[in-house]
């Protein structure tokens, strides 16, 4: 009966704010929020908690000042689709955006002693990792012969140059290339890598930086800060020469992002819109980039100084083989936590605390959130319902309300666990539902994570812009970036003509210039007739005249750019880039008050702090420590902390709020059983069962020739249901996991390792694949190696190599065999946040002594073993990895660290399943490689004799 009561009045209420939601007085708006607490607070009753047990993360504020107002509409979701004025063909009426005035933070801050504490951790580790960085380019280039760059692919010689038309983003480009039709070798210059242009050695001449922005078989197309040299070459030049490098453009944001801790994003947004001081250049009206971010309280807290610090340590040893407790994962507001004095910033004035995020004053967003965040939640008429909401579960709802409700927020999700739907289905609540007119930027550390979270948003029905450098974007997202939506803008064909104009203005000058030049080279020599002295003033004051008019079609085309991106922000849903990529110039058109970082458990936390310095107000961290951590060459950088990302660092500090999803819908349960015994104590359960236990059709293990089967699985049970019972399948249908057992020695390569006899079984393993499995094509498929080695070898082996290609175009047919070119293989890094049907994991690993080097750690053992959803082929040495020994000590004796006994134990788990074949030299190996290939030649023999 409560219920019932208390349902009729929530939907009385929630009507109540539909029909006020036009309306934007605030005393209606104080007024509803006084009506929704009282409910709220009596949900909270019926639910065996109160508002009391929440405390809020800091004071009261004093008012709100807010740059985005509550009360309004998305832009990107209007009700009629109004042109703004820059579509309507008007001159763009645009307020100038400049960055806020630098000045230290004075010692009267309370932040002041946080602030320098935090900056002197980190920035010495910064620049432990910058030169070490360096130092490995430096040994390279120093001491690899110029033979070997090349033959390694980092760097390329003999190169002619010239400038393109245009700019990207008011960076100049250059077109780089052997010659007319000459094909590049082999290289490593991908997009967006940074480079050294010299001519003879960047070494003992001060090099050109430049980033690549496209590659093709003939050129690579490369944007440098200015074009303050030139790219003509004398006649005896051997042409240019780029090498690969590292810039310290990436560590300088990581510091201007640490720095940004000074700014008070508050005191930017209460100065609003203003005018600059009389007798400055133009006087458009100017708004600040908000610079900094409302977070200050929360992520300098345990920077405060205290005769008990709480140091900055990792949430557990990456070697750990236990799971942390449940509730150090699962837990609401804990403000008390950190052993500090008055619980670190919480006894700041009113004027400097930000209580809540950035949905609090929209009560229809705060009633869902505050139902939402317990366990079966009050649904009530008008609740937002979609596609995607209908198949999540408790847990994941859960987490949506607190990425929704709370301003700073932890994520926990385990491999499989639908980090990326939670955060698709939380945007799309927020931007189509209860049409939010804040901005929203998605950050993630890959851009293959990024890639991921487009595709899943676009098929959401959601309008994302993909924000990345050239050449870093899936060919089939190429619409959703910004450089496409740039062109199909309403003013892009003004825009080109000013650009237009700007060259041709550019071109005559430069003319001019030469002309002058010649007149007093000429005047220098012989001097000049009255006519020629009349001629080169007449060009001089001409000069002078053109210089101003490309200053003015300059500022014109710059400030119609920059209202188109502003246009293009504010008509997505949701801006989705890298944390470092968050550092461009074009996202400077708009703030982002609100952003969600995934992958945030492999981002340093200085990388981390580059898109909440943008005025962040209202942050979700979503990652897995239990996964791959950031990386660090720096031995220095590392033990003293760099390698610990902001997500595992404050989910230590048990302050954030913060939840753990539970429930795996990747990977068929024999998959994910040894994951979740060895890494998360068996709390991360099977959501791939119906509720009869049996496993879901779609996950049925792919087929396979018998000689491929462990001794014992009948081949001929191909449709049988498999059941699974206390977490483990009891049916004797094909395992969906099988390790290939061989004894095909390790070799080096360079620095690298290579197994030539695992590369061809692997070749086999998939040959078998596509031959068995029609439905399974290449994409389908991914290939893991740890060693960039064995990566290149099964490469070349897939897709350069005459005798492969012609066995697999007997074995499968020409066209089948096209399917090899789309198979993925990537290291363990390039396959964190992905998934595949078919995982096949080469270990390479395999010599008497047993050493797996960081074949152990035990993170990326985790990635590898979790990647594939019904099928997982591990190919290695039983007996090396048994061994697993890790390094050599001082005395002769060797190392075996837990990431080793990891794989000791998977060892044993897949020899007690029964899911071990082995290949040792004789018929089952020869079966193995030579089988389908010798089936295919007899059968064309006999279709020939027949």
């Amino acid at each position: 009966m409560y219920m019932g009561i208390l349902k009729t009045k929530l939907i009385l209420h929630q009507n109540f704010l539909l029909r006020l939601s036009n309306f934007s007085l605030p005393s209606s708006k104080r007024y509803i929020s006084r009506r929704i607490y009282e409910e709220e607070a009596f949900i909270a009753t019926v639910h065996g908690s109160t508002h009391q047990d929440k405390p809020p993360l800091t004071l009261e504020r004093s008012h709100s000042t807010e740059r985005y107002d509550w009360r309004l509409r998305a832009t990107s979701r209007p009700r009629n689709e109004l042109k703004s004025n820059t579509e309507n063909g008007d001159s763009p009426t645009l307020i100038k955006r400049v960055k806020p005035p630098q000045s230290a933070l004075e010692k009267s801050s309370p932040y002041y002693a946080a602030f320098n504490e935090y900056k002197s951790h980190f920035l010495p580790l910064l620049q432990y990792e910058q030169d070490e960085e360096e130092s490995v380019i430096r040994e390279r280039l120093g001491t690899w012969s110029l033979p070997k760059l090349k033959d390694e692919g980092y760097t390329l010689t003999g190169l002619s140059a010239y400038w393109l038309e245009g700019t990207r983003f008011g960076k100049p480009m250059a077109s780089f290339s052997l010659g007319p039709g000459l094909h590049l070798p082999e290289h490593k210059f991908l997009n967006g890598t940074r480079v050294l242009l010299s001519r003879i050695d960047p070494l003992k001449e001060e090099p050109s930086r430049g980033s690549v922005l496209s590659t093709t078989s003939t050129h690579l197309t490369i944007s440098f800060p200015d074009r303050s040299f030139s790219l003509d070459l004398p006649e005896d030049s051997s042409g240019w020469r780029i090498d690969l490098t590292e810039s310290d453009y990436v560590f300088e944001l990581m510091r201007t992002a640490i720095d940004s801790f000074k700014f008070d994003v508050r005191k930017q947004e209460q100065t609003g819109i203003f005018l600059p001081p009389s007798g400055l250049e133009g006087q458009r009206e100017r708004e600040y980039i908000l610079m900094g971010t409302h977070l200050r309280d929360v992520l300098l807290q345990s920077s405060q100084p205290s005769e008990s610090p709480h140091a900055h340590r990792a949430l557990q040893d990456a070697e750990d083989p236990n799971y942390v407790e449940r509730d150090v994962l699962e837990h609401e507001y804990h403000p008390d936590h950190l052993s500090l004095p008055t619980g670190g910033f919480q006894e700041l004035p009113p004027s400097l605390g930000d209580n809540h995020g950035a949905f609090h004053d929209d009560m229809l967003i705060s009633s869902w959130a505050n139902r939402y965040s317990h366990p079966n939640p009050v649904v009530i008429e008008g609740d937002p319902q979609f596609e995607e909401l209908s198949r999540m579960n408790e847990t994941q709802k859960r987490a949506m309300a607190m990425m929704i409700g709370e301003r700073i927020s932890l994520v926990q999700g385990p491999p499989g666990t639908g980090k990326t739907l939670t955060i698709i289905s939380t945007i799309k609540l927020l931007k189509m539902h209860f049409q939010v007119p804040q901005p929203l930027l998605v950050c993630t550390y890959t851009n293959v994570a990024v890639d991921n979270l487009v595709e899943g948003l676009a098929k959401a029905g959601l309008k994302p812009l993909r924000a990345a450098s050239a050449g870093k974007t899936k060919e089939s997202l190429t619409k959703w970036t910004l450089e496409y939506q740039m062109q199909l803008h309403a003013r892009y064909a003004d825009w080109k003509d000013l650009e237009d104009r700007v060259k041709k203005i550019g071109d005559t000058l430069k003319e001019l210039r030469n002309k002058i030049q010649n007149l007093e080279r000429k005047m220098a020599k012989e001097g000049l007739s009255s006519r020629e002295t009349q001629i080169r003033d007449g060009m001089l004051k001409n000069v002078i005249r053109q210089g101003r008019s490309l200053d003015a079609t300059k500022r014109r085309s710059y400030g119609l750019e920059q209202a188109m991106v502003k246009d293009i922000l504010n008509n997505a849903d949701v801006i989705c880039t890298t944390c470092i990529t968050s550092a461009s110039a074009a996202l400077n058109a708009i703030d982002f008050p609100v952003v969600f970082l995934d992958e945030a458990s492999m981002s340093t936390e200085p990388a981390s702090l580059i898109p909440l310095m943008k005025g962040c107000r209202h942050v979700a961290l979503i990652g897995d420590h239990k996964q791959l951590p950031p990386v660090i060459t720096s031995p220095e950088a590392r033990s003293l902390g760099l390698a610990i990302s902001l997500f595992e660092r404050l989910a230590e500090e048990r302050v954030v709020p913060s939840i753990m999803l539970n429930i795996q819908y990747r990977m068929h349960p024999a998959i994910s059983h040894f994951p979740s015994l060895e890494f998360y104590n068996s709390s991360l359960l099977d959501g791939t069962a119906d509720t009869f236990g049996y496993v879901l059709p779609r996950l049925m293990p792919p087929s396979v020739s018998p000689v491929l089967l462990p001794p014992g699985v009948l081949a001929s049970v191909s449709d049988s249901k498999e059941i699974v019972e206390d977490g483990e399948v009891r049916t004797s249908a094909r395992p969906p996991v099988i390790f290939l057992d061989h004894s095909g020695n390790e070799s080096m390569k360079t620095k690298s390792r290579v197994n030539w006899d695992e590369a061809h079984i692997v070749a086999s393993v998939v040959e078998d694949l596509l031959l068995n499995n029609d439905n399974l094509n290449g994409q389908d498929i991914g290939i893991i190696a740890p060693y960039v080695a064995q990566i290149s070898l099964l490469t070349k082996l897939f897709n350069a190599d005459p005798k492969y290609r012609e066995r697999f175009n007997t074995v499968l047919g020409e066209h089948r065999a096209m399917q090899f070119s789309n198979i993925e293989i990537k290291t363990v890094d390039g396959f964190e946040g992905r998934e595949k049907e078919v995982i096949i994991f080469s270990t390479v690993r395999n010599n008497s002594g047993g050493y797996i080097g960081f074949l152990a750690d035990r993170r990326r053992l985790n990635v590898g073993l979790t990647r594939a959803k019904r099928g997982l082929f591990v190919v290695g040495s039983m007996n090396t990895l048994r061994q697993g020994r890790t390094a050599r000590s001082n005395d002769g004796a060797t190392k075996v660290g837990k990431g080793a006994e990891s794989w000791r134990r998977y060892m044993e788990y897949v020899g007690q399943h029964g899911l071990v074949l082995n290949l040792q030299p004789g018929d089952a190996l020869a079966k193995v490689l030579h089988g389908n290939v010798n089936a295919a030649a007899a059968a064309a023999i006999a279709a020939v004799s027949s």
